[in-house]
């Protein structure tokens, strides 16, 4: 019901609407004019571009080398790491091997020691005047 009300507006507004957009001629860039004896210099921009980006490609290649090259003292680094973790693992086998009871019994021995027939032991927990 409403909308058949309004109907009339409606349909002038339209008109209107579409009228006024037929007429607007929108224009972005003001035409470019040229003078008597002045040329317009395509080649200078396009070598500014091109060397804008080369410029920038070549730092990009600058920062992608420093990556790189810390990326390797990285790997480096790690390598030393586990060839000094395996080297502390075999000392440490060795030092538990040598320390062993039975390993230090031949030694003992080897050196002329013989073992105690009567152990004695020292009681530090008798107070003495």
């Amino acid at each position: 019901m409403a909308t058949s009300i309004f109907a009339p507006a409606i349909a002038r507004s339209r008109e209107i609407v579409i009228s006024r957009s037929t007429k607007a001629v929108l224009q972005l860039v003001p035409e470019l004019k040229k003078e008597e004896g002045e040329q317009i210099h395509t080649r200078a921009f396009l070598f500014l571009l091109s060397g804008i980006f080369g410029i920038g490609l070549l730092s990009l290649l600058l920062i992608n080398t420093l990556l790189t090259q810390d990326a390797f003292v990285l790997q480096r680094l790690k390598h030393n790491v586990n060839i000094t973790n395996d080297q502390r693992d075999a000392i440490l086998r060795q030092v538990a091997t040598a320390s062993s009871p039975e390993n230090l019994s031949i030694q003992a021995k080897k050196m002329g020691m013989v073992p105690a027939s009567n152990p004695q032991f020292i009681d530090i927990s008798v107070k003495t005047k």
